[in-house]
């Protein structure tokens, strides 16, 4: 055989050898294709690392960046006692982070209104959410401080990107301590319309709250010096107190009550009397007003006391968040 048949024999055998690899090649692959429209868990919390939040720290007088994940540290060390179950720690991570998201301006939130300069939300539990520094605050609760950060460093990591929807929208994720037996409607708090998933709902899981029964003596001179001047005037001068509630809220808390005659709202009258609540019964003392209330807090939300009373139950932090805010999506989100 030539040299030259010898090399196109070759090139012969070659191609019949490769042609099932090409064959194989080009069918169709068995790999699952990605989901339409949506994308894995594992790749929304992806999306989510590194996603900055601004901080107007009110102790530093400054916006410090940081974070949204590690943010979240410093929120559920001032906002929950870190020795609660760890499913309400849980529960309590995605309302906060919902919040947050909620709030963040690159977003499409409107920011901290209070802050002296632009800030996505403040460290000031007033308007926004209480925020402690981990690193001096575990060093300042000793030996166990370390331990708690654990706990809270796990809830966060283990619902990491989750927040709270309704019809696809970031919620009005707001809380409190303490409902003292049953949770109130958005719209007897704050203008703005009824939202449904801020409804009232009897709470059975808060009874173990320091907050959940109280009563405060308001004395007589107390209330001389912190009522409305019209009000002041004919209690000073030794008339009668006569008090009638005018309307409730869904929540069993007082909307309008009238002193000697005069409305006054009951969330003013909380502010005036410093009360933990405006769901109070009273009783007219000789020396003074004597308030028995309940629960500590605006009541709407997520019942802080209430996730771990839930969740000693063998509650879930899914079911307790759909327990507070019924008709919500939990999912992960994707800015």
């Amino acid at each position: 055989m030539t040299r030259k048949a010898a090399l196109f024999l070759l090139a012969i055998v070659l191609v019949v050898l490769l042609l099932p690899a090409a064959v194989i090649s080009l069918g169709p692959s068995t790999e699952p294709a990605p989901p339409e429209g949506g994308s894995s868990d594992d790749e929304a919390g992806e999306k989510n690392k590194g996603l900055q939040i601004q901080l107007y720290r009110a102790d530093m007088d400054r916006v410090v960046r940081m974070d949204l994940e590690a943010y979240l540290e410093g929120v559920l060390l001032a906002e929950m006692p870190s020795t609660f179950e760890t499913e309400a720690l849980k529960a309590q991570a995605v309302a906060a982070r919902t919040y947050a998201l909620q709030q963040m301006r690159s977003l499409g939130g409107e920011g901290c209104s209070e802050t002296p300069v632009p800030a996505d939300i403040c460290t000031q539990s007033g308007h926004c959410q209480a925020w402690l520094d981990p690193e001096k605050t575990v060093a300042q609760w000793g030996p166990e401080g370390e331990v708690l950060l654990e706990r809270i460093r796990a809830a966060i990591a283990e619902t990491s990107g989750e927040a709270l929807l309704y019809r696809g929208k970031l919620i009005e994720a707001v809380y409190h301590s303490t409902c003292g037996g049953k949770t109130e409607a958005s719209h007897a708090l704050w203008s703005g319309g009824e939202l449904p998933y801020l409804q009232s709902v009897n709470c059975p899981y808060c009874k173990h709250s320091p907050h959940y029964r109280g009563e405060h003596l308001i004395p007589i001179a107390r209330l001389v010096e912190v009522l409305p001047q019209e009000l002041a005037l004919p209690v000073a001068s030794g008339e009668q107190l006569q008090l009638e509630l005018v309307s409730s809220t869904p929540g069993e808390r007082v909307g309008t009550l009238k002193i000697n005659g005069m409305p006054v709202e009951g969330p003013e009258l909380r502010r005036l009397l410093e009360l933990p609540s405006t769901a109070f019964v009273w009783e007219i003392k000789e020396e003074g007003l004597l308030l028995h209330t309940r629960g500590k807090g605006h009541g709407a939300g997520l019942c802080q006391y209430g996730a771990d009373g839930a969740a000693k139950a063998g509650k879930n932090y899914r079911q307790i968040l759909m327990f507070y805010y019924p008709g919500v999506e939990i999912a992960k989100f994707i800015p």
